[in-house]
């Protein structure tokens, strides 16, 4: 056994050859070995000449690949962490960083190892990208010595020069930093001369060879031709690269107007090797079309990021139109062409590379080309540079050319006939695929996303609806013509497939001029009827129609058609109905579905079927992505049958504890669907829903115990958990009342859950007060709303404090005075009070500061209301009750003295006028209470008596009913259709709230007259008390005082 390391990586010295053996061990297969190996290099991170050393050992071709290649990797993770200056922590010093530069291009030009060259040079880009030119201002001189050097040299070495370059190139082209993006600019032009060289001289290296005709397959020339293959498409790579960043206006340099027009002769050239029938150009296929593609790409590029400089460089249109006669010439044979396939290549920086034939590729490229010439034409680009009016001038002038010369009626007409006529056919590649793996094929045509880049029938699609937005006028009538051809008889299956895709697709554009329900009446249910071979083609391309055109234009009578043929579609047992067609009808129904237009009543006869039949395909089908997919078509089916869906709740409950155990441990979505489901239920079904509830709650506690994997239902279980509550009439079931302690803990957490969770214990709250204001759940109940009001979010104290009002209410209402009396000390016991009256004195100290020392309270004015808010329920309902708490907490004037002005003060931020008639209630109240409140209250006069003018000018109504409250019901309110339990819960205790059932001009006016009467009259209240109020406030209050009062309001 090797015990090399047995001490602790600190205790080894630094030095080179330690540095090789521990990254020896770092490298090695033996876990422990490459641990300790590990925590000694993290332990040297720090050493000055650490990282110039590493490069050392990458550098040493003696030394084993692996310790090369991890030296290189630590290199690199340093490059990227401690190499700018702004690095936090440690940063590699300033000499060390110029010994690693100095010897930077030497891991590249001459390594034979292509990985470790590759990364070695991934490692110069990044340095290149931070310290040119700032720092380091001579790396591209340096490149173009050695590129010239090499360019006709060792030609190897000029292989290790590109692959630099490139990288280099890469780096800076993503920059988005304006002092990067220049600093390339200025060098480009000299690059670009030098690599158009290189690429002249081995371009007509391997031409020759190829050409020669002979047979010298294998031989040193062919190594020598191989090479300079490699080479040209690397100059090419790095030449498209530089004429789309390296330059802001391309079509002015001479230079990229030669390289432009040498690139379309290239290209007809190489596309002739590609077609020819020479044994030895065909071994190198895979080179010319490599080299093929980057051109494609630099014609794209240059189209899509200089609209005008494409539009300007010679012959750009006729470039234009022969990509579109290689892809109208692909289209002929599209039928029998194979398609592209994107895959992963694990060499490459794991890059995805598209795999198929030559001539599809560049069919593709044509689609894309001339969308990007589309684009250009109709879309401004817009920039946030300054632009002067000749350069705008000359690009509008450049796109005129583009829509006149190229885009012309005739080409247009051409393409749009092109597309739906051969790129629109079903291939017959599709259909050996469809059999092969049927599922997974329905899976990527339906997720195809971005397909439009690499897949020649998405890229169709995208740009014949861009001709159909932009040449709607020309191009509408011969498309309708065209639908009409569907109606035909002799028409096959292939040919009305494409019809149907057009006429999916048109749509939104065509709706206006086409009668859809003509056809769907005519044509399209017999279609939907047909057997025989081939039907399940156009089956699976109607269920994507009519999903495109009912959300579009569908009348109410052909509404019943399109669920009948929907319905068929999902019909196990007829044998046309194969998967795909099924899980393509579940799939499509949902658009179906959440179309505005749909009625829950009209589908009835059909949602029993329908419900079966998609629960029943969901036994069927293997892809999870898949069965999510029909699960949300599920729900939204529910949802929108809204109150209908009654009839069918048992079938969907029966099916779900199946679906649930087959996701297994790990399947978190599916579960999460099966949640969502159980909740839309609940909510379309609203009381009728309480049947299902005993089946509901386990799972709810089972998705709310304390384990990992349970996180990822959390959200969902709460969701449902609060629909239950909802629709829960009292009094609410035992194992419903079994989760309240699991409310309460969770609430007490405070974690992203904590406003649902306060929800949802305010709805039990309000369904059974009783159990939750017993002695089990009072306390937790505050110590958790407690642990709310630390909260930065309002809407979550705001919570906490209703809640706790309605818990003041229902006490009193449950058990009178006492019962008041026994929450009030929990509130106490648990801090809840404490910290309200913290946050209230904190308020008071902060508004006495002003100037620079001025501070902001910890809590904001609203949040102070809602705390006066839950005092003022105290007060109102016992104001002997409230004092002594006060009285609890000190000297009763010197806590009168901070706490009423916050309260009084707060009137005026309190946008409520409800909270501003509780706290009238509730410090009015105050008045009855005998010495020491007594001279307490009439030290504060001056701001009672604002306090009651400001209120009653809100709430009094002074014109219809005089003196009348407008905040007191004149009837208790009424019921609704869609009153929830909790809401008829919730309205009852509104209404009995003493804000609407108490006339506030008596409430007053009876109050102050019974303190007149204490303190010895009208003359002594005067003389001794009423004299500190100023006198425009006595006679304002005067005014409203001899108002006609109405009763004082119900009790």
């Amino acid at each position: 056994m090797n015990f090399a390391i047995e001490v602790p990586g600190a205790a080894a010295p630094f030095n080179y050859h330690e540095l090789c053996r521990t990254l020896q061990f770092a490298s090695s297969h033996d876990e422990n070995e490459r641990k300790s190996g590990t925590q000694q290099l993290q332990t040297w991170e720090s050493e000055p000449a650490f990282y110039p050393t590493l490069q050392s050992v990458f550098l040493d071709s003696h030394m084993s690949h692996s310790a090369r290649l991890l030296a290189i990797i630590h290199l690199k993770n340093a490059v990227d962490r401690h190499w700018r200056q702004l690095s936090k922590g440690f940063c590699i010093p300033e000499a060390s960083k110029q010994t690693i530069r100095d010897r930077l291009f030497q891991g590249t030009i001459g390594e034979g190892d292509r990985q470790l060259a590759r990364l070695n040079a991934v490692v110069v880009a990044k340095v290149i990208r931070v310290d040119f030119p700032s720092v380091w201002s001579s790396p591209f001189t340096d490149l173009n010595v050695i590129l010239r050097a090499t360019k006709d040299g060792n030609q190897l070495e000029l292989s290790g020069a590109l692959m630099l370059l490139l990288r280099i190139v890469k780096e800076l082209g993503s920059a988005r930093m304006l002092k990067s993006q220049d600093a390339l600019r200025k060098v480009t032009p000299e690059l670009v001369y030098i690599l158009g060289e290189i690429y002249g001289a081995r371009t007509s290296e391997w031409i020759a060879f190829l050409t020669n005709g002979q047979d010298d397959m294998g031989s040193d020339a062919a190594d020598v031709a191989l090479l300079a293959l490699e080479n040209s498409l690397d100059a090419m790579k790095i030449l498209r690269r530089l004429l789309v960043v390296g330059y802001d206006e391309p079509h002015k340099d001479k230079t990229v107007h030669e390289i432009w027009a040498f690139s379309q002769v290239q290209f007809a050239q190489f596309l002739d090797f590609i077609n020819s029938s020479s044994p030895k150009i065909a071994s190198y296929v895979d080179f010319l079309g490599r080299h093929l593609m980057q051109f494609t790409k630099l014609h794209i590029e240059m189209a899509d990021k200089h609209a005008a400089s494409f539009a300007s460089l010679p012959t750009s249109l006729d470039l234009a139109r022969t990509y579109w006669n290689i892809t109208a010439k692909f289209a002929e044979g599209y039928r029998d062409s194979g398609g592209l396939r994107q895959e992963l290549s694990l060499t490459e920086n794991s890059k995805a590379k598209t795999e198929g034939s030559i001539l599809e590729k560049l069919a593709l490229k044509g689609l894309l080309l001339t969308r990007a010439c589309v684009k250009m034409a109709h879309y401004s680009r817009h920039s946030i540079r300054y632009r002067s009016k000749d350069r705008v001038q000359d690009h509008q002038q450049s796109i005129e050319v583009v829509k006149k010369d190229l885009l012309d009626n005739e080409f247009v007409q051409q393409m749009a006939n092109v597309i739906i006529t051969h790129l629109f056919i079903f291939r017959k590649s599709d259909m050996d695929a469809w059999e092969e793996e049927p599922q997974e094929w329905e899976e990527r045509e339906e997720s195809q996303g971005n397909a439009w880049e690499w897949e020649v029938r998405p890229c169709a699609e995208k740009l014949f609806l861009d001709l159909l937005t932009h040449y709607k006028e020309l191009l509408v009538n011969p498309l309708l013509q065209y639908f009409t051809t569907a109606q035909n008889q002799q028409a096959d299956i292939i040919t009305k497939e494409a019809i149907y895709t057009a006429m999916g697709l048109a749509a939104p554009n065509v709706y206006e001029g086409f009668d859809f329900d003509a056809m769907l009446k005519t044509t399209i249910v017999a279609d939907a009827q047909q057997t025989g071979q081939l039907c399940q083609i156009i089956r699976r391309r109607i269920a994507i129609l009519l999903s495109q055109w009912v959300p579009v234009q569908i009348t109410k009578e052909s509404r019943p058609l399109v669920y009948e043929i929907f319905r068929h579609f999902l019909n196990p047992d007829d044998p046309c109905n194969d998967i795909v067609v099924r899980i393509t009808a579940a799939r499509q129904f949902k658009a179906v579905v959440d179309e505005f237009g749909f009625e829950g009543e009209m589908f009835l006869p059909y949602a029993s079927e329908v419900l079966t039949r998609l629960l029943a395909l969901l036994g069927e089908v293997e892809m999870d992505e898949t069965k999510l997919a029909i699960l949300e078509t599920t729900r939204s089916l529910i949802q929108r049958m809204e109150t209908h869906v009654s009839h069918f709740g048992d079938q969907v409950m029966n099916a779900l504890p199946q679906i649930w155990e087959s996701a297994g441990d790990l399947n978190f979505m599916m579960k999460q669907s099966v949640l969502v489901i159980m909740q839309t239920l609940v909510t379309s079904m609203r009381t009728e829903s309480v049947r299902y509830h005993p089946r509901i709650l386990p799972w709810i506690a089972e998705a709310m115990q304390e384990k990992s994997d349970n996180m990822y239902l959390m959200d969902e279980a709460l969701e449902l958990w609060s629909s239950i509550l909802t629709w829960s009439p009292p009094p609410l079931p035992p194992a419903s009342l079994d989760l309240v302690s699991i409310a309460i803990e969770k609430l007490a957490e405070q974690n992203e859950h904590a406003i649902i969770l306060a929800t949802i214990l305010g709805a039990y709250i309000l369904l059974a007060p009783e159990t939750l204001l017993g002695d089990r759940y009072r306390g937790p109940i505050f110590t958790a709303l407690c642990s709310s009001l630390g909260s930065k979010k309002r809407e979550h104290v705001n919570l906490a404090t209703r809640h706790v009002e309605f818990l003041i209410q229902l006490s009193h209402e449950l058990g009178g005075a006492p019962g008041l009396r026994v929450v009030v000390q929990d509130m106490m016991r648990t801090g809840f009070i404490t910290k309200m009256l913290e946050d209230i004195h904190d308020a008071f100290e902060a508004h006495k500061t002003s100037g620079p020392k001025r501070r902001a309270s910890r809590v904001s004015g609203i949040i102070l209301a809602d705390y006066f808010a839950v005092f003022s329920r105290i007060a109102v309902l016992d104001p002997a009750v409230f004092v002594e708490v006060l009285a609890s907490l000190g000297p009763l004037d010197q806590v009168w003295s901070w706490l009423s002005a916050e309260w009084f003060g707060s009137l005026d931020v309190t946008a409520h006028i409800g909270q501003q008639k509780l706290s009238l209630l509730a410090l009015t109240r105050l008045i009855e209470l005998p010495q020491p409140m007594q001279d307490i209250v009439l030290h504060s006069l001056q701001d009672y008596f604002s306090m009651w003018i400001s209120v009653f000018v809100q709430v009094l109504d002074c014109e219809d009913s005089i003196g009348h409250d407008q905040l007191v019901l004149t009837e208790d309110p009424e019921p609704t259709e869609w009153d929830t339990p909790k809401d008829v819960r919730e309205r009852a205790l509104f209404a009995r709230d003493p804000v609407k059932r108490v006339q506030s001009l008596p409430f007053v006016t009876e109050r102050l007259n019974d303190l007149v009467r204490r303190v010895g009259g009208d003359q002594a209240f005067q003389d001794d008390w009423a004299i500190n109020v100023d006198k425009d406030v006595l006679d304002s209050f005067q005014r409203l005082a001899t108002l006609p009062a109405p009763s004082s309001g119900k009790s």
